[in-house]
């Protein structure tokens, strides 16, 4: 029997099937946050587009202020205002913090420095140097500067650069539209009183979840019987154009009740991944049909919820046309772990005050285990025990 390939092997024949769908879509501002942005975001104008005093408090002339010096108060900025007279020796005007510092002043002191006088008022400071407390026009960003760097996921900040610079529109990369397949004799629906023997689709829900989570819109959600005319059927559907993944969860190992492989087969999905070295998901499954990537997740719970992140992620993430790569970082192991000698772990974990904990587990059955991780963790293949403070390989969910 032929070795299985590795984790990097099985992903990067994965993702010479992803290939772009390069879609772009316009959505309201108010609506774009999480999304990923089509087009960069190009400063309009300065930014600030004035010098904007930083304090309340009074623009001066900075060679005019010293401990004890009385200037006459000529006017007043306020937000929103300009002041449009000249500097005369020895005067400043009042301002507010955020109004535009007039030309013929350099600096500005702030109130709790002077006696806060209303017609004339006294400095207590000295060595006042020139652009004192002065948000200086285009330091920020300049007319025609790239704010926000396409394919960037849009958060709160970004939201309101994009306001400043006018836009109440986005061009953003549509979702990819994913169909999500389970199969089973013994699952029934989660509203349903399973008998003895059965058990409720909670994998459904998990798998449509965690494509949800990174930016896909789940278009439909089915699930079939251990029947390989109604799997063809179901198979076929969900190719027809609809979509552009089609994720199947269970029925993909070498059992007489699976039949996912031979469906796809009969449909004309080219399998590129037949399995791959790693734990949970062995017998990962991913392929590439004229409409559609298709990806077989395993039945076990712990197997489809990593699966979905090391394989489905990296997909959606080339459907969109940006980097596959995904945000892995170093950490240090805050307890030590076990490895499995033949086969790249992929566990859940804890990320806490920067250290990877590592819950104990009953196997890919276990998905209770999972509820309090953060996000997942890469174990070398090694029969050594990994000791607390090795560095680990570990990302967080995307909501994390």
């Amino acid at each position: 029997m032929p070795q299985l390939p590795s984790y990097a092997e099985a992903l990067e024949a994965t993702l010479a099937v992803a290939v772009s769908v390069n879609k772009v879509e316009t959505v309201a501002l108010a609506k774009a946050t999480g999304r990923i942005l089509a087009h960069s975001i190009v400063a309009d104008r300065d930014l600030p587009p004035f010098h904007r005093s930083q304090m309340d408090g009074y623009a001066v002339v900075a060679s005019e202020i010293k401990q004890g010096v009385t200037l006459q108060v000529v006017g007043q900025v306020a937000a929103g205002t300009t002041f449009e007279g000249e500097h005369a020796p020895n005067t400043c005007v009042a301002i507010a913090t955020g109004a535009p510092v007039p030309d013929c002043f350099d600096a500005v002191v702030q109130h709790e420095l002077t006696d806060n006088g209303s017609e004339v008022v006294t400095f207590h400071c000295d060595d006042v140097k020139q652009g004192r407390s002065i948000h200086t026009q285009g330091v920020d960003a300049k007319a025609g500067d790239v704010l926000v760097a396409k394919h960037i996921q849009l958060a709160p900040q970004h939201i309101g650069i994009a306001a400043s610079v006018g836009l109440h529109e986005i061009q953003v990369l549509s979702k990819p539209k994913v169909v999500v397949i389970t199969s089973g004799d013994e699952i029934v629906a989660i509203d349903e009183t399973p008998k003895p023997h059965q058990i409720r689709n909670g994998n459904n829900a998990m798998v449509a979840a965690v494509f949800a989570s990174i930016g896909c819109d789940v278009v439909e959600s089915h699930h079939v019987l251990d029947d390989p005319e109604a799997t063809e059927a179901i198979i076929a559907q969900s190719l027809d154009g609809r979509c552009d993944l089609v994720v199947t969860i269970g029925g993909i190992s070498a059992g007489k009740r699976d039949f996912f492989p031979a469906a796809f087969t009969k449909t004309g999905v080219k399998l590129v991944v037949k399995g791959a070295q790693i734990q949970p998901g062995k017998p990962v499954i991913v392929g590439k049909h004229k409409n559609a990537v298709v990806l077989g997740l395993p039945g076990n719970p712990v197997s489809a919820l990593v699966c979905g992140y090391v394989f489905g992620w990296p997909i959606v993430r080339s459907l969109q046309g940006i980097s596959p790569q995904l945000p892995w970082q170093e950490a240090p192991l805050a307890n030590a772990v076990q490895p499995n000698p033949h086969r790249l772990c992929f566990r859940p974990c804890q990320l806490v005050d920067g250290k990877v904990s590592v819950p104990t587990w009953q196997g890919s059955g276990d998905l209770v285990h999972t509820a309090s991780t953060h996000g997942l963790v890469q174990l070398p293949s090694t029969e050594k025990e990994l000791h607390e403070g090795e560095l680990v390989s570990c990302i967080a969910y995307p909501w994390v």
